[in-house]
């Protein structure tokens, strides 16, 4: 007999992850908004390659990894990983929130500028996505 959900079960999960998806890219979507506020021009400046990265994003990306391992660890521990609430928010939402995809994209861009710029962003985003899950597993209930 076969573990495979049922192709119901199967069209019930890609809905479920489509809606978690939306709500989280809506989210960072609106998020990002705040890299064209005056107040973040005037924070980051407009000049040399620190003024390129994509702050905001890596705020996202660090958020979402902290709250999904904080969840992971905590009420979504024992559920397996087709459980739609799992599927609704793990794979979903915070699926759709963050974007290491985006944020790879704009080192590329940035290595146009700082080649040197561009690799400690790449380590900066790895060494701190890796600090926030360790601090999320560390801190999430058991």
């Amino acid at each position: 007999m076969s573990n495979a959900p049922s192709t119901k079960g199967l069209a019930t999960m890609v809905v479920v992850v489509a809606l978690g998806g939306a709500l989280g890219t809506l989210l960072r979507d609106l998020s990002l908004r705040l890299e064209s506020t005056a107040w973040y021009g005037a924070a980051i400046g407009g000049h040399g390659w620190a003024s390129r990265v994509p702050w905001i994003l890596m705020l996202i990306n660090l958020v979402g990894v902290y709250l999904a391992t904080v969840a992971l660890r905590g009420p979504l521990a024992r559920r397996d990983a087709v459980d739609l609430t799992r599927l609704l928010i793990i794979t979903g939402f915070f699926g759709g929130f963050t974007s290491y995809s985006s944020l790879y994209v704009a080192v590329g861009s940035l290595w146009h500028t700082s080649i040197p710029g561009a690799l400690l962003l790449i380590t900066a985003a790895v060494a701190s996505g890796v600090a926030v899950a360790w601090l999320g597993a560390r801190n999430g209930p058991e």
